[in-house]
């Protein structure tokens, strides 16, 4: 009864189960502190107004939100997280057999998306000493044949940023052939000097997909949006359903409104970018670990045997961390407050005394 292409796809199946029983969550570059009061207080109100039984009404979400990223309230659609994002615009370009460019390794729903319609996927590899953006294969491979070309910037899990001018390259090129780009910038708040959001004007191939789950703290809400041009966004808005945005995640992304949640979010990000990101590099480089640059709040690190020992008995914590089969034998741990932090650095000290004596 299915499409061909789904039988022989597997389940992107993310380990979730059980993560809530005391582990210290590093694995899914999760904020690792509760939403701003503002934010809870907001979803409260909703809770208490007693509308569960009403269909959404998403009255100023839209320019909450376009203000929040600096583009223009029409050039704006929220989405059921991000994931949903990239779904629709996928879903609204590709059929099957078409061509689509998209780097590897990278986040699994963009090539789970994309397997879904029945593309056929060109991968150019994150690749070098610092796993850089294949820039020039990419920008080779853009032709009238292909569909789509899907960035991630910062991309999970390597941690690589796609230079702003780079990302503007290969958009340029893929206009000149017509060519939609996708641009996933879930971890856009680590790396804002790099967003393309601001080429939207310019730009009517561009889409840009971001998160507000991670950075807000409500990843359990699932929040995001995409980010194109009017007409785009009328597109993309007959594809998403009416309503697939619940009113829970709503009330979280209204909070937006105040300069204090906002404010809340950037010293997040101050924090784990400009402190505990250098500390854990100097943590790293001081015992031979080798790990990735990254212009996201995460690393990914060559550590075998790290993943087990993390979560076992024997350290001192019990920590979550991500392991990965692409690139292999590595980790991708995410960056959390100073208390998660220094918890790490002493679970992850033991593991190196076990390792080696």
């Amino acid at each position: 009864m299915f499409k061909e292409q789904i039988g022989n796809m597997d389940q992107y199946k993310p380990p979730l189960e059980g993560r809530s029983n005391g582990f210290l969550l590093l694995d899914f570059n999760e904020r690792t502190i509760p939403p701003h009061a503002l934010v809870t207080q907001s979803i409260k109100e909703y809770v208490d107004s007693g509308r569960f039984q009403i269909y959404p009404e998403y009255g100023d979400v839209n320019k909450i939100v376009a203000d929040y990223a600096s583009v223009k309230e029409n050039q704006v659609c929220i989405t059921n997280g991000s994931d949903q994002g990239i779904d629709i615009v996928v879903r609204g370009i590709v059929s099957r057999g078409d061509k689509v460019i998209l780097p590897v390794p990278t986040f699994a729903m963009l090539e789970q998306s994309a397997k879904v319609e029945g593309a056929d996927i060109i991968s150019p590899r994150y690749s070098g000493e610092n796993l850089d953006f294949p820039l020039e294969e990419v920008m080779n491979g853009i032709n009238k044949d292909i569909k789509l070309v899907i960035i991630c910037n910062p991309n999970n899990p390597t941690g690589t940023v796609v230079k702003k001018e780079q990302s503007e390259a290969v958009i340029k090129r893929a206009k000149s052939f017509n060519v939609p780009v996708l641009v996933d910038e879930a971890y856009h708040e680590f790396s804002p000097e790099n967003t393309v959001a601001d080429l939207v004007d310019k730009y009517d191939n561009l889409f840009v997909t971001r998160s507000l789950s991670k950075i807000m703290g409500v990843s359990s809400l699932r929040a995001g949006y995409v980010i194109s041009q009017k007409q785009n966004i009328e597109e993309l808005k007959k594809i998403r359903g009416p309503y697939d945005v619940n009113m829970v995640a709503v009330a979280a992304i209204k909070a937006l409104r105040h300069p204090e949640v906002v404010g809340n979010m950037k010293d997040y990000v101050k924090e784990v970018m400009e402190v505990l990101k250098p500390t854990l590099e100097d943590f790293y480089r001081a015992n031979n670990i080798q790990f990735f640059p990254s212009g996201a709040g995460f690393h990914l690190i060559k550590a075998e045997g790290l993943y087990d020992f993390l979560k076992s008995s024997e350290s001192p914590f019990p920590i979550l961390v991500r392991p990965r089969s692409d690139p292999k034998g590595t980790v991708r741990v995410s960056i959390g407050t100073r208390e998660d932090t220094a918890k790490y650095i002493m679970a992850f000290t033991e593991f190196l005394k076990r390792r080696t004596g």
